[in-house]
C-alpha cells in the first residue's frame, strides 16, 4: 500500500451494486447475489434493481455489513463465481 492510498476500517457498512446479464430472472439473480453474501455470513439487504438503458444487463444495489477485509475478499471471490454477473462495485 502506498501512501495516497487508504486503508479501510473495518466493520464497514456500504452500499454494493452487482451488475448481471439480463438473461436470468430478476429473482433468480437476487437469489443468487443473495446466496453468496449468506455463504460468507455477511448481513446483506436488497435495495434496488434498475435495468440498463438498452435492457442488456440490470444493476442489483445491496447494503452490506462487512467485519473484516477477508470477509470482503470472499464477498467478491464468491460474486466472481455467479456466471451471469459481470462485475461488482
Amino acid at each position: 500500500m502506498n501512501e495516497n492510498e487508504e486503508k479501510l476500517i473495518f466493520p464497514q457498512n456500504f452500499d454494493i451494486k452487482v451488475i448481471v446479464a439480463a438473461v436470468i430472472p430478476i429473482e433468480e439473480s437476487k437469489a443468487n447475489i443473495s446466496r453468496v453474501f449468506s455463504a460468507c455470513r455477511c448481513v446483506h439487504s436488497f435495495v434496488s434493481a434498475r435495468a440498463s438503458a438498452k435492457g442488456t444487463y440490470i444493476t442489483y444495489t445491496y447494503n452490506i455489513d462487512l467485519e473484516s477485509q477477508e470477509q470482503m475478499n470472499a464477498v467478491y471471490d464468491g460474486l466472481k463465481t455467479v456466471p451471469e454477473i459481470k462485475f461488482a462495485l
